[in-house]
């Protein structure tokens, strides 16, 4: 999507959409199923709470990635010490191989249903696949297959209107309420899966990656803005075709490839194509995004060349962190771990990591030495303040549900 700015100049719309679009891997999949399966249309009001959150903390990012030239963990780590800044990488890292090897797992489970064909024989090569995508081919390639697969997440839309939904019901899930104890748990999951540190590390060093300047600000706030509402409003219609169909049924899925198999004798053949489809399209847009969150953080922690733009013989580190990601992701979805683990793991650790991210946005964003008049507003600071209110409190039930 392009516009033009009014010096002139072609105005690229993308990194937000991509962003967004990427947040609703196999693994956000999965949580947004089982919350539709559990509790049909009650989760809906919280991607609505979430929806301008990200949108706030996203534009943060890539804000003071623009103003200041740098990605998050060169700003994590000129401002707040090495020492913190490798823990939050590392913790970044970890959460970021566990969701990888979960989407991995993810993609190759639906191309195992839909060809009959072991599912293991297919996470290998979809690694190199990716690998080989992402260091022959150019920038502008990787990001046009990119924003591709973004708009293909349409699938989802299509499938949920397939399932005949009860639309009065819908509108009833967007009123905030809590079934039951057991929906804690879920809207925990799914405020972890909207708001991942992967996406705030990825926008803001693609928006680098973009060449943009500050001067064009309110496109990439359009783009920020837009990128997250597609992100929930494709998270809504998940759970709306597994409210339509599993909570009536009292189904509970456990993977990807049981979600949409599950779909099938009760929407339909075609809506079944197309949740598949869907997970897979999903999972080839999120694994470059993950992965390369991953090599912009490590490589921003060890002053390393850095960027899909450039050539690997000149960013050596960068793309052998990518691909060292896809491949170890690859190998850890042969350990017979249920994949509702992995995810769950991850998301805890992400429930820790994402506050202490939204803390140093907060001060540095609203720093008028450092922001200038770029800084943030009052309602920017409240909205993001209220966030990190959100998850400490998450925090805080994580750690009493395991003592």
């Amino acid at each position: 999507m392009f516009r033009k700015s009014k010096k002139g100049n072609e105005v690229k719309i993308g990194p937000g959409l991509i962003t967004g679009g990427a947040d609703n891997d196999p693994a956000g999949i999965i949580t947004y199923t089982i919350a539709g399966s559990l509790f049909g249309y009650a989760p809906l009001w919280i991607l609505l709470l979430c929806t301008p959150i990200m949108a706030v903390v996203q534009e943060m990012a890539a804000r003071i990635a623009l103003v200041k030239r740098k990605g998050l963990a060169s700003l994590i780590k000129q401002h707040d010490g090495k020492t913190i800044a490798t823990i939050v990488i590392a913790v970044l890292a970890v959460a970021n191989l566990i969701t990888i090897s979960a989407d991995i797992a993810g993609i190759a489970s639906v191309i195992g249903l839909m060809t009959g064909i072991n599912w293991t024989i297919f996470t290998i090569p979809i690694a190199l696949l990716l690998s080989y995508l992402i260091i022959f081919k150019k920038y502008k390639t990787i990001r046009t297959f990119l924003l591709g697969l973004t708009f293909l997440l349409v699938f989802y839309v299509i499938s949920a209107i397939l399932t005949k939904p009860d639309w009065i019901s819908i509108l009833k899930g967007f009123v905030p309420s809590f079934p039951s104890s057991g929906f804690i748990p879920v809207a925990i999951g799914i405020i972890g899966t909207t708001i991942a540190p992967y996406m705030l590390f990825w926008q803001a060093s693609d928006e680098l990656e973009e060449h943009k300047t500050i001067f064009v600000a309110k496109e990439m706030k359009l783009d920020t803005i837009l990128g997250m509402l597609w992100s929930n409003v494709i998270a809504g219609f998940i759970i709306i075709a597994a409210a339509a169909t599993l909570f009536s049924s009292n189904t509970v899925v456990s993977t990807p490839a049981h979600a949409a198999l599950a779909l099938r004798p009760l929407a339909g053949e075609l809506a079944y194509l197309l949740f598949s489809f869907g997970i897979i399209f999903s999972g080839f847009l999120a694994l470059p995004v993950i992965a390369g969150s991953t090599a912009y953080a490590i490589s921003g922690l060890f002053g390393w060349h850095e960027g899909l733009d450039k050539k690997p013989r000149f960013a050596k580190g960068f793309y052998f962190t990518i691909i060292t990601s896809l491949l170890l992701g690859a190998f850890v979805s042969f350990i017979p771990i249920n994949p509702v683990k992995f995810l769950y793991y991850s998301q805890v650790l992400n429930g820790f990591l994402t506050p202490f991210v939204i803390v140093v946005l907060l001060k540095l964003c609203s720093s008028k030495k450092i922001m200038k008049q770029y800084r943030n507003t009052k309602t920017q600071t409240i909205i993001a303040f209220g966030l990190i209110l959100i998850l400490c409190a998450l925090d805080v039930f994580f750690i009493t549900s395991i003592i």
